[in-house]
């Protein structure tokens, strides 16, 4: 009578145990920070991803990595066109990914 109890408790335990080191181990994920930036113009659409004139509100040169959100969509920064005509008033040339 004491013995399906008690296998029942260990099985019990067992189940919870894997369940709290399943959690406590799972990563972290960092939330990404919107940059506020328009876009200006979008140039193609290739197969390596989206082309596009981008004007950042505020200063400092966009970062590979970075997101931006454009009417409800977001885009995260692939490169960033270092020699362009375009680097005044904190406009830029950037390859885009839709996400």
């Amino acid at each position: 009578m004491v013995f399906p109890l008690l296998l029942t408790a260990l099985a019990a335990s067992l189940i919870l145990g894997v369940f709290l080191y399943r959690n406590v181990n799972r990563k972290k994920t960092i939330p990404a920070v919107l940059r506020s930036a328009d876009i200006v113009k979008i140039n193609s659409y290739k197969s390596f991803g989206i082309m596009a004139t981008v004007q950042f509100n505020d200063a400092g040169a966009p970062q590979v990595g970075e997101r931006i959100q454009q009417e409800g969509d977001t885009y995260k920064i692939k490169g960033v066109v270092i020699e362009s005509p375009l680097q005044h008033n904190h406009v830029w040339e950037c390859k885009l990914e839709k996400i």
